[in-house]
């Protein structure tokens, strides 16, 4: 299913509008900063941002089918590097995937060597280059599936984003995470037909940084589930 969402911007003329795909605002809280910090960063260069939302396996193919001008967030490792994605530099920031697990005698380092059944969000193509051999697996639609399947005993670990990790911890009694088993840059990604954005874009990515805003994002989006009900 695919959901538009419009991001609030002065202007907003249809010739300076970008479309730009992304994982649901309300499933995940790294999709919900992400889409905060992109918007800020095409705010600076006069752009209007309009978010179709889909399955992340979804969200990425239409990007690169064209049918949108960008991606929000992936690694680099995720994109053919001959295809119509561009990374748009500097990283956003640093991504974490984490192992949450129910079993409190899953060790919190090396954590996939212990267990034999893992499950991880469909279309997070990062995930199974990390998984040892012989392992089943299990997809989901987002964490909150996830921390379903452990409840029911589909899995033994689920692997999702450090920043979601950590809501669903304050969400969860009993939930437990382990030991980040990936660390990479997350990147911006650009269709190549918008390839003239690029200049100004990572000039204004870099300016929010240096000023401190991606952390002050990062930051208020913790404090939101901190500060939230469970």
């Amino acid at each position: 299913m695919l959901c538009w969402t419009a991001s609030t911007t002065a202007g907003g003329e249809a010739g300076q509008v970008r479309l730009i795909t992304s994982l649901e605002e309300s499933s995940e809280a790294s999709v919900h900063a992400g889409q905060q910090l992109i918007t800020a960063v095409y705010e600076n260069c006069g752009l209007q941002v309009n978010f179709l939302e889909a399955p992340p396996a979804r969200s990425l193919s239409l990007a690169e089918e064209g049918r949108a001008d960008g991606e929000l967030a992936r690694l680099r490792t995720s994109i053919d590097a001959n295809g119509p994605l561009v990374a748009l530099e500097p990283p956003i920031t640093v991504l974490q995937v984490v192992p949450i697990y129910v079993n409190p005698d899953i060790p919190a380092s090396n954590t996939l060597a212990s267990v034999k059944r893992v499950g991880y969000i469909n279309g997070y193509r990062m995930v199974p280059p990390l998984l040892p051999r012989g392992v089943s697996t299990l997809l989901a639609h987002n964490t909150e599936h996830l921390v379903l399947l452990l409840e029911r005993d589909r899995i033994d670990v689920g692997l999702t984003l450090g920043l979601d990790a950590e809501k669903a911890l304050l969400e969860h009694e009993g939930l437990m995470a382990g030991n980040p088993v990936l660390q990479e840059p997350v990147y911006h990604f650009i269709h190549r037909s918008r390839i003239d954005d690029m200049p100004c874009l990572s000039k204004s990515l870099q300016r929010l940084k240096e000023e401190g805003h991606v952390d002050r994002v990062l930051d208020s989006i913790v404090s939101e589930q901190l500060s939230s009900p469970p």
